[in-house]
């Protein structure tokens, strides 16, 4: 999982946990929650969360648990943790600091997943910057011998609320989801496949529904296919602007199967706006595979994504797959799930992919290369280009 986009100066352990919270979308509970720190400020970066269910069930959980946080730090995902070169083309050190979610958190003695991880991480060659513990109602550090800041008991997590990290996400409409499974409500579950309707649609843009075989003269590579997906990203680009006199029943999620279309939906709600974007949904929407644009990747993908705009498309998008059957909503949780990814929301961008392959257990035509295009960037830690970029501050 990726950091946010938000600067947070002189931050301290309340701001942290927000901002673990708010990157997942939740608030865990029996977690291990592995938070790299980037550059000479600590910025905080990739999150990586392990599952403690197993852990208080004698040594064999305790093991899994710490080797599955090594195997995070120091495998594939390790570059995620390490950030990107500092001064001198030398990466920093690789830091974590450990957050430690369960019930008894800030037991003593501690259980036994707190008291081994230290070691095991430091063999490893991570520095741990810290360990925090962290139950329903309270938080510590669980390394630091001062009472006066970390009291036995913790302190409230109502600091934690009220953090500054917290207030930012708030005031620009962030919100909790009551658990993991609830990060993907939005979706819902899909509608059985004998009560699918068609959409009202006034001026043709659903008349491609999905159903059916791959070569239907409306489908991705039919004779209508142009038309088609002109008018379905008409519909699209009003409901995306909020424009009057237009509502979501005009439009449909059958289109989507085209690959050119979700490319275009993505591109149009992530990329930098500019003369590259506009050439790139141009031959999108004309059914044209664009050349390679790794010469313009920077420019297209190097920025935060628009978060109003982007709220806005998974809106549009959730509400299409409440309504499909779990065929046709196949390709906008796809879509979806490479969303999150861009967001930096790993725990939905995985969530959504798990739905999809269990909703299509074989999945049609070009979304197995997507989903697994976005399963790869999860597992491996891959974080969005603005993400790995960093604040210009610490670059400079």
């Amino acid at each position: 999982m990726s950091s946010s986009d938000l600067t947070v100066n002189e931050a301290g352990a309340p701001d942290l946990i927000a901002s673990v919270w708010y990157t997942l979308g939740f608030k865990p509970l029996n977690s291990l929650v592995l938070v790299a720190l980037h550059g000479p400020r600590g910025r905080v970066g990739s999150m990586l969360r392990i599952d403690l269910t197993p852990a208080w069930f004698g040594p064999a959980g305790v093991a899994q648990v710490l080797d599955a946080a090594i195997d995070a730090l120091t495998g594939s995902s390790a570059p995620a943790f390490t950030g990107p070169p500092g001064e001198g083309d030398q990466a920093y050190p690789a830091r974590v600091v450990a957050l430690v979610a369960a019930q008894d958190a800030l037991a003593v003695p501690p259980p036994p997943v707190i008291r081994a991880l230290p070691g095991r991480i430091l063999r490893a060659g991570i520095w741990l910057y810290d360990v925090i513990g962290v139950t329903p109602t309270a938080f510590r550090s669980l390394l630091c011998p001062d009472e006066t800041c970390c009291p036995p008991g913790g302190r409230s997590l109502a600091e934690v609320e009220s953090s500054r990290v917290a207030m930012a996400h708030v005031l620009r409409g962030d919100r909790l989801a009551v658990s993991e499974a609830d990060v993907i409500g939005d979706v819902g579950e899909p509608v059985p496949s004998e009560s699918a309707e068609t959409p009202d649609d006034p001026d043709g843009s659903g008349d491609f529904d999905g159903s059916g075989d791959s070569d239907n003269s409306h489908g991705p590579d039919g004779p209508d296919s142009g038309r088609v997906r002109r008018r379905w990203w008409r519909t699209w680009s009003a409901l995306l602007g909020n424009a009057e006199g237009w509502s979501l029943e005009q439009l449909d999620s059958g289109p989507l199967r085209d690959p050119h279309l979700r490319d275009a939906v993505f591109v149009r709600l992530v990329a930098e706006p500019g003369e590259t974007r506009v050439r790139f949904l141009t031959q999108l929407l004309s059914g044209q595979t664009p050349p390679d644009l790794s010469d313009q990747w920077e420019s297209l993908f190097a920025g935060p994504p628009d978060r109003v705009l982007l709220g806005r498309g998974e809106e549009i998008l959730a509400f299409l797959a409440r309504r499909g059957t779990a065929e046709q909503r196949g390709p906008v949780l796809a879509v979806l799930g490479l969303l999150a990814w861009y967001r930096g929301n790993g725990v939905r961008a995985r969530l959504l992919m798990e739905r999809l392959q269990a909703e299509n257990p074989v999945l049609p035509e070009a979304l197995p290369r997507l989903a697994g295009l976005v399963q790869m960037l999860c597992a491996n830690g891959v974080a969005p280009p603005w993400a790995e970029a960093g604040p210009a501050a610490e670059r400079d």
